[in-house]
């Protein structure tokens, strides 16, 4: 099955993605850009890595494990996959707390009574603005 070095590397392995993970999802506050793709990137990588791991937990499972090795690459575009879709959607969440936190529009302000009244005034802006430009034509018809 499983020899010393293999028992070493899944262990070593396993620290190594579980050490990554919570340091990338605790950057939140005052944090560059920069530093904040890191930490998804490290994310992303970290999730790749556990699900290569998993793929390759699978072989202990196979008779010849050498025919089964395209499990890692599975398990990795997996994880990969689940990893991009964390990252957005905490970017998503983000997102919102980061407008609510900087009160760009408060409930009150731009409440959605407002939204409306403010988009009836400006359809009819341009409505009027449009209708004076029109030219008026007249068609007289006689048999």
């Amino acid at each position: 099955m499983f020899n010393k070095f293999n028992k070493m590397f899944l262990i070593l392995m396993t620290v190594f993605s579980l050490s990554l993970a919570p340091s990338a999802m605790a950057q939140e506050g005052e944090s560059s850009i920069l530093q904040e793709s890191v930490g998804d990137l490290t994310t992303v990588a970290a999730i790749g890595l556990g699900g290569a791991i998993l793929g390759l937990s699978t072989l202990s499972f196979t008779e010849e494990p050498k025919d089964h090795l395209k499990n890692i690459l599975v398990g990795g575009a997996i994880g990969i996959i689940a990893g991009v879709g964390i990252v957005a959607w905490q970017q998503a969440t983000k997102s919102k707390g980061v407008i609510e936190s900087h009160g760009m529009n408060s409930s009150e302000e731009f409440s959605t009574a407002r939204r409306v009244a403010w988009q009836k005034s400006q359809i009819q802006k341009k409505f009027q603005s449009q209708a004076k430009s029109i030219p008026t034509f007249s068609y007289n018809f006689s048999f």
